[in-house]
């Protein structure tokens, strides 16, 4: 018998596929979507997609 096992936690980022943290050699950017998606850790009680704050140029 199969299950579906779903993700805890998904932050959900408006990039570019293989571009999860934003564009290549922003490392503020990559810092910010970094702590937020942590800060999810704390505040999500429940399975959830929570979509980020951040956007694509």
């Amino acid at each position: 018998m199969e299950r579906g096992v779903e993700a805890p936690r998904v932050a959900f980022v408006p990039c570019p596929y293989n571009y999860p943290m934003g564009e290549p050699g922003d490392g503020a950017r990559h810092r910010e979507v970094a702590l937020a998606a942590l800060a999810l850790l704390r505040e999500l009680q429940e399975p959830a997609e929570v979509p980020l704050p951040f956007e694509w140029r």
